[in-house]
Formats: structure tokens, C-alpha cells, sequence
């Protein structure tokens, strides 16, 4: 239970740090975290695309988001956050599962799935942006289709994570507040 605790600790305190103190300190672009998450550029009017981010990665104006966006923001910051929210949702999923008798035959690797395949996602995903910002990879259609389908895997997997998580946490409330009688 306490490395739950410290694990929701860490996680947060994460979250914060890269939200409002590290993050915005590169710009509207970064702060938002748009290869991670939006369809858009914020400094842009136009959809998220190849020609829209390689205009953004030829901007001089940019070159300091670009830095920030590698380090400190991918590199470590999103990668330790990755790193403990995989294993709060391990963990947690883990602790749930253990408390409810029924669910005592199945394998603890079965909770353990989806919170591995969301850090192997994400770390796939920013090992991709940086490569690209860095231009490790030349971004070309192919490169920015690479990047595309592994934020939507990262974020298709990271929300069954969640839901798992989430279910064993509803479905634990329900035995405290509805348990199962005894029979007589």
C-alpha cells in the first residue's frame, strides 16, 4: 500500500511539475504538448500534419521549444512519469484484483498487460518525437505516420488501463457498500 501512496505521490507531483512549471516555460506549443496529444498546433491555425509540423520545426523562432520539448520535457520528465504511472496502474490494478476472493485465480501478469504495453507505447512515442525533433529521423510522410499511429496506440492503451483500473476499483466499492450475504 505505500508504494501506492508514493507511487500517486510521484505521479502527480509529475504531473504538476510538467504542466505548470516546466512545460510552459517553451512556449504555447510545447505547454499544450501537441505531438502527444492534440490534433493541432497551438502557434498555428492549421490541423496537425506533416507540412504543418515540418513548418513548425523550420521556424528559427521555435528552436528553443524544440530543445525544451526534448529535454527536460520528454527526457526525463515524461519518462519518469510514464515510468510511475505504469506502475501505479500495475500496482494498483494488482492490489484491487487481490482484495476480491473470486478474482484470487487469476495471474497477477493479467493486471500487469496494459500498464507495461502503455509505458512500452509511450516510451516508443517519445523515443520517436525526439528522434524527429533532434531529426535523428528525417520527418517524411512515413515518419510522421509512425509517430501518429503511436500516440493513438499509446492513448487507446493507456485508457484501457485506466478502465481496468478503474472497474476493479467500482467493482471493489460495490462489495463494500453491497456485500455478499452469507448463506443461512
Amino acid at each position: 500500500m505505500r508504494t501506492i501512496a508514493v507511487l500517486v505521490v510521484l505521479t502527480l507531483a509529475l504531473t504538476l511539475m510538467l504542466k505548470f512549471l516546466v512545460a510552459p516555460n517553451y512556449g504555447k506549443d510545447v505547454e499544450g504538448r501537441f505531438l502527444e496529444r492534440l490534433r493541432y498546433v497551438p502557434s498555428q491555425t492549421d490541423i496537425l500534419s506533416r507540412a504543418t509540423l515540418a513548418r513548425w520545426l523550420a521556424a528559427k523562432e521555435n528552436e528553443s521549444a524544440i530543445r525544451g520539448y526534448i529535454y527536460p520535457v520528454l527526457i526525463p520528465l515524461d519518462l519518469l512519469f510514464l515510468v510511475s504511472f505504469g506502475l501505479l496502474l500495475g500496482f494498483g490494478s494488482t492490489a484491487l484484483s487481490g482484495r476480491m476472493a473470486f478474482l484470487s485465480n487469476v495471474p497477477a501478469w493479467i493486471w500487469w498487460t496494459f500498464p507495461i504495453l502503455y509505458m512500452l507505447s509511450d516510451l516508443a512515442e517519445d523515443c520517436t518525437i525526439a528522434a524527429i525533433l533532434r531529426a535523428f529521423i528525417p520527418l517524411t510522410d512515413g515518419s510522421y505516420a509512425l509517430l501518429r499511429v503511436l500516440t493513438s496506440v499509446k492513448l487507446a492503451i493507456v485508457s484501457i488501463a485506466i478502465g481496468q483500473a478503474g472497474f476493479l476499483a467500482a467493482l471493489n466499492a460495490l462489495l463494500f457498500f453491497f456485500p455478499a450475504s452469507k448463506p443461512t
